[in-house]
């Protein structure tokens, strides 16, 4: 599974979503003028009955107010879902009702799903999402919102954490990161709001139905009865909305979820995680009481409402039973029934016994691990192995990320859930020695107390240790709780680590990667998918040029590692930048571009950037970082790189 043809068929859903959008839009703008023109000819000429042609007769500014009417309503729904949406994952899990699980939770559940998101991040290359859990709901579901993976939120039931073991959970999040990463986040919201724009005129005509019978005005009774005929019709107008938007949600999302599921088990290495997972969901249900169900249910990794359409062709899921065999074959349900019915009396019969639960050991045994660095000969083959591995990660890299995160200390793992703790944790990897620290923590005390540079000093000597490796896992942690703050704080932030960095007058690689992932995914806030602008890498040939001479000069290499990336691009003959002439806001603007190319264009040039740091035939750590830092700029979340072949800090 590419990760580059998903974001191209993601954009090609999206054209596909608005076409079906626009079908809807008519076909309830034509039931409605149908009913207004019946309205007209009932009320005000009873004549027209007798006429041949009845709907010509009536006046065509009745058929073009009802349309104009019907398209506001129509857009006013659509617009005020979208705006209430407009704050990403967060915006969602408040309209679901979802609370906000810290990082300093003490709830074994809480802190077992934390540490499931945080391995499945960094194994990703993307910041760590935030977390919400759904209390009052007891059955199992969960799914991911958000406009980007930068700012994705994971949101669970709390059944999902009360009946589902550690690899069951995996699995679940395993299956929402495929959804993040694959571009169906973005697309999912901009769904939501399609679909309350359609069922907005059946919304309305429920409201005026259930206000009349609230009503006990008997004076008004005649008036009363006319307007619960009128919401009737109303209601029966929208229910086109609602069979629409339950079919525009089966077409756009049946078919990702069984490519989710699949890379839920490719990401896990566990096909028993995501399929013992589905299992539950069947027993245990999926449904959620909750008033915005129905809005979000293709977003959920189970229907949280009943479907109560006979024909499949309105299901946004595929069947349960479906999906299981697909994952672990046929007859896998029957044995995992009886499984989890003799753990059950395992489980009764000896309480307080060791672990004796058989369900928790996986029904096939799983592959071997891959190794930590699989290195692949030459610079050809760990940049086509790189390519391969954005948004489509590994359970070597789960393996790697999992690693990375029991070498932080916990004290800091803990801290970063709060705006000084990140502060700190975030300022640490910047910190110098001697008179360049001391300086460098004046100047972050500058408005903020005494005691984030504190922390920053205390977390600086605990992760030294940890070396230069230790700076990316860190940044993943922090960005989530940074990004909370608001925009102006979020200014003041960005300024105050560039401070930092220039105190000693210059600026490291390291520091350049760290600044620019800073600016690119807690100072920006990207609401919409960036448009295609360029079709082909000749129309960046003078940004492509900028990045390679960039990562030229962090390999020593100079003009030799410059032409090797501009060869793979087929434009030889391009300047290589000076050092001088490679400063942020250069950078960046590059950067900025070449985001804009095609999906399928972008692997073209990262294989030239693998090209140009690889030209000495060794990757360094200092290389690869930037490499992950320039991917992050061009939407391409790129996972630990695991085949090296050195690493010099």
């Amino acid at each position: 599974m590419n990760f580059f043809e998903q974001q191209h068929r993601a954009r090609r859903r999206t054209w596909l979503m608005l076409i079906l959008f626009v079908l809807a839009v008519a076909a309830i703008v034509a039931a409605f003028d149908l009913v207004c023109a019946i309205v007209y000819i009932w009320l005000f000429d009873p004549q027209i009955l007798y006429s041949r042609s009845l709907l010509q007769q009536v006046p065509r500014s009745v058929y073009l107010w009802s349309t104009l009417a019907t398209l506001l309503v129509i857009g006013w729904g659509t617009a005020s879902r979208l705006y209430q949406l407009s704050g990403g994952g967060v915006a969602v899990a408040d309209l679901i009702g979802a609370r906000h699980v810290k990082r300093d939770t003490g709830e074994p559940g809480e802190r077992r799903l934390l540490n499931v998101v945080e391995e499945m991040a960094l194994a990703s290359g993307i910041t760590v999402p935030l977390v919400f859990v759904m209390d009052d709901q007891h059955t199992i579901n969960a799914f991911a919102a958000g406009y980007s993976p930068s700012e994705a939120t994971v949101i669970v039931t709390r059944g999902a954490l009360e009946r589902l073991n550690r690899d069951e959970l995996q699995g679940v999040v395993a299956h929402e990161f495929s959804h993040i990463l694959n571009g169906d986040m973005r697309l999912n919201i901009h769904l939501v709001g399609m679909i309350a724009g359609i069922v907005m005129i059946g919304s309305i005509g429920a409201f005026l139905m259930t206000g009349i019978r609230d009503g006990d005005d008997l004076r008004r009774a005649g008036t009363d009865i006319r307007a619960f005929f009128l919401g009737l019709l109303l209601w029966l107008i929208g229910s086109i909305g609602v069979l629409a938007g339950r079919l525009i949600k089966a077409v756009i999302s049946r078919q990702r979820e069984f490519l989710a599921d699949a890379s839920a088990v490719q990401f896990t290495r566990n096909p028993d995680g995501i399929g013992g997972a589905l299992f539950k969901i069947g027993r245990h249900g999926s449904t959620i009481a909750r008033r915005h169900a129905e809005e979000l249910s293709h977003m959920c990794i189970g229907p949280p409402v009943n479907d109560y359409f006979e024909f499949a062709s309105f299901h946004d899921h595929p069947p349960l039973d479906d999906r299981i065999e697909r994952l672990l074959g046929p007859g896998a349900k029957r044995l995992l029934r009886e499984r989890m019915e003799r753990a059950e009396v395992a489980a009764l019969s000896a309480q307080g016994s060791p672990v004796v639960s058989e369900f928790m050991s996986p029904l096939y045994a799983p592959r071997k691990a891959a190794p930590a660095a699989a290195v692949l000969p030459g610079a050809t083959g760990i940049a086509r192995s790189m390519v391969e591995s954005i948004g489509n990660p590994s359970s070597a890299h789960v393996d790697h990320a999992r690693a990375m995160l029991e070498a932080i200390p916990v004290e800091i793992r803990t801290a970063v859930g709060r705006e000084e703790g990140a502060q700190a944790a975030l300022f640490a990897l910047l910190l110098g020695e001697g008179e360049l620290r001391k300086a460098q923590l004046a100047l972050i005390g500058e408005g903020s107390g005494a005691e984030v540079p504190a922390k920053s000093a205390r977390f600086a000597d605990a992760l030294k240790p940890l070396g230069a490796g230790a700076r990316l896992p860190v940044l993943a942690l922090v960005i989530p709780t940074l990004k909370r703050l608001s925009a102006p704080e979020r200014d003041t932030l960005i300024e105050k680590i560039k401070a930092v960095i220039e105190a000693d007058r210059k600026i490291t690689l390291g520091e350049f990667v760290l600044l620019t992932l800073c600016r690119s995914q807690i100072q920006k806030e990207q609401r919409r998918s960036p448009a295609v602008k360029y079709r082909s890498v000749d129309a960046v040939a003078t940004e492509a040029a900028v990045v390679l001479s960039l990562l030229a000069h962090s390999g020593k290499s100079g003009m030799a590692a410059f032409g090797k990336g501009m060869a793979v691009l087929g434009l030889p003959g391009g300047v290589l930048r000076s050092p001088s002439e490679l400063n942020i806001a250069t950078v960046e603007g590059a950067l900025n571009e070449l985001n804009l190319l095609a999906p399928l264009k972008k692997p073209f040039f990262i294989k030239a950037c693998v090209a140009t740091a690889m030209a000495d035939d060794k990757l360094t750590l200092a290389e690869g970082e930037l490499l992950r830092a320039i991917c992050a700029a061009l939407d391409s979340p790129l996972p630990p790189i695991l085949e090296t072949t050195e690493v010099v800090e």
